[in-house]
């Protein structure tokens, strides 16, 4: 059984902060059982050029009810999670306000049509589950609460894979065996 360890920092309503470890064991994308192996905080992506992204929030309970957090999905399918959330409840009187990237999450629908949506039938989401609900294409995410008057950002930079970071500079290999009695022959 394959597990990840979330480790997001809670911000309250009045900017406390908490950071729980967290285990998911479970990891949906837009309602679709997916792969845990998917799941990474890397921000930092050796991808094609031909990569795309897609903004997108998370929901995953905790102890203390159900987190939110800015996720950004990988045309590869790799799933990119912000180490920052807030929790769902501190949201609850006006969750329909919250906009991701600028559009209310509600026209989408709201939290918990998508805990619906991955087979959870009496809106409560059990514990290791991660719901992500992509949107449109981009590569940062913000998850703005106006009532509040914060938000959450999150993005991912791309790096493409032809890239050579040391170029010409790149050190001669050598065999790294200690100390020796005779030359060694190298046959690189």
């Amino acid at each position: 059984m394959s597990f990840f360890l979330l480790k997001p920092h809670v911000v309250g309503p009045e900017n406390n902060i908490t950071s729980p470890d967290v285990i998911v064991d479970r990891l949906f994308i837009d309602g679709t059982l997916a792969p845990l192996n998917r799941l990474t905080h890397e921000i930092w992506q050796q991808v094609a050029t031909s990569e795309t992204a897609h903004a997108a929030y998370g929901l995953m309970a905790l102890g203390g009810g159900v987190l939110i957090l800015p996720t950004i999905v990988l045309g590869s399918g790799t799933v990119v999670a912000a180490r920052k959330a807030w929790r769902l409840n501190n949201l609850d009187g006006h969750i329909g306000k919250v906009t991701l990237n600028g559009t209310a999450i509600a026209e989408n629908g709201l939290p918990s049509t998508h805990i619906e949506s991955a087979g959870i039938s009496d809106d409560t989401l059990p514990r290791g589950y991660l719901l992500v609900h992509t949107a449109g294409a981009a590569q940062s995410v913000e998850l703005a609460d106006p009532v509040l008057g914060r938000s959450l950002t999150h993005r991912v930079v791309f790096e493409p894979t032809k890239k050579d970071r040391w170029g010409d500079a790149r050190p001669i290999p050598r065999y790294s065996i200690g100390p020796t009695q005779k030359e060694i022959p190298h046959f690189i």
